[in-house]
């Protein structure tokens, strides 16, 4: 009978051992790359890979300067609305092999401040105490919001809009206005307006003095202690308070104080109420000044020969003696007006 030779045990243990071997050297090979194709994915981003802040659907590719594989989603993304450094986070797949990859995005404000004026161009009388900021609709940031005026700003100040002009401002004729403007972020915006100053017409008559008949000024007292209380706030031309005052804004204020309504100018307060002599005057009346038959200031009699008002940038508002003021001064009193 013929026999077969069966491989040895040996031979068998062999056999496996190289499949084994085979095997392992395959698996190895296959994680190997799939490692080294995970450890090449990367992504790489600007320095100053950076958002605008409040954008709405930003771009992400547009961060992007390279990218190994390919991006298939956003896993964590930013929030536009909130500024500084943030994370995101991709997915991406190459070779069939999928990786989270993190990198920083900067959300930042460059959107300036928007201005909006009412008038191209203003036109006042000369002489008349015109405060710029009422023709200013608003200033606004869309990160910070609403933006008020600052009269004291230096190169390194953010978050204000004030003016600039030439310093013949009160003179007659056309000044050309610059509102200027800056958010936290330093942004800045400017816009021009026109403002014409035309000339006084002279007053040729001040409205008649009624003497000793007009009523007895009421509120007086009330405005006397009001006035009293006001010494020393500086002089702010334009300013109707309640933090500065040129001389016709505060006697406007202080009669705002106790209800009543007196007009802008000092012009136009020598017209308000009714005259007396200064004779009569009692405390709470309005002296109004002048020279050269106009009508250049404003101040609040307060009894016993003086009286109370804002004088200038250097003094702001102070207490002074009627009769002394007029002697010091090139303005005359011109009228004594009593608003009840």
């Amino acid at each position: 009978m013929k026999t077969i030779d069966l491989p040895s045990k040996r031979m068998i243990v062999e056999f496996i051992s190289l499949v084994v071997l085979s095997s392992i050297m395959v698996i190895s090979c296959y994680v190997y790359h799939k490692y080294d194709t995970y450890k090449s994915i990367k992504v790489v981003v600007d320095n100053k890979a950076a958002v605008e802040y409040g954008s709405a659907n930003y771009d992400i590719n547009k961060l992007i300067k390279k990218v190994e594989g390919e991006i298939v989603s956003v896993k964590q993304d930013i929030d536009t609305n909130k500024m500084g450094e943030q994370e995101v986070v991709v997915e991406v797949k190459k070779e069939n092999v999928t990786k989270n990859v993190a990198f920083i995005v900067n959300v930042v404000d460059t959107e300036a401040p928007a201005i909006n004026i009412k008038e191209e161009k203003v036109t006042i009388t000369e002489g008349s105490d015109y405060d710029l900021t009422t023709n200013i609709e608003s200033v606004k940031d869309v990160v910070d919001g609403d933006i008020g005026y600052s009269g004291e700003v230096t190169e390194d100040s953010n978050y204000y809009y004030n003016f600039s002009y030439g310093e013949d401002i009160d003179n007659v004729g056309e000044h050309e206005v610059i509102v200027n403007a800056k958010d936290k972020s330093g942004n800045a915006t400017q816009i021009k307006f026109i403002l014409e100053v035309k000339a006084k017409p002279a007053v040729t008559q001040i409205p008649a003095v009624s003497g000793g008949n007009a009523p007895a000024n009421a509120a007086g007292g009330d405005i006397v202690s009001i006035a009293y209380s006001l010494i020393g706030s500086p002089y702010i031309s334009g300013s109707n308070g309640p933090y500065g005052f040129d001389c016709s804004g505060f006697v406007q204020y202080v009669y705002s104080r106790v209800g009543k309504s007196v007009s802008r100018s000092s012009y136009t307060q020598a017209y308000d109420g009714v005259g007396v002599s200064y004779a009569n005057a009692q405390p709470g009346d309005i002296l109004s000044w002048g020279h050269g038959g106009m009508i250049t200031h404003s101040a609040l009699y307060v009894g016993n020969g003086q009286m109370i008002h804002a004088t200038n940038p250097s003094q702001g508002v102070v207490l002074s003696s009627v009769a002394g003021w007029e002697s010091g001064s090139i303005d005359s009193l011109m009228a004594v007006r009593r608003v009840n």
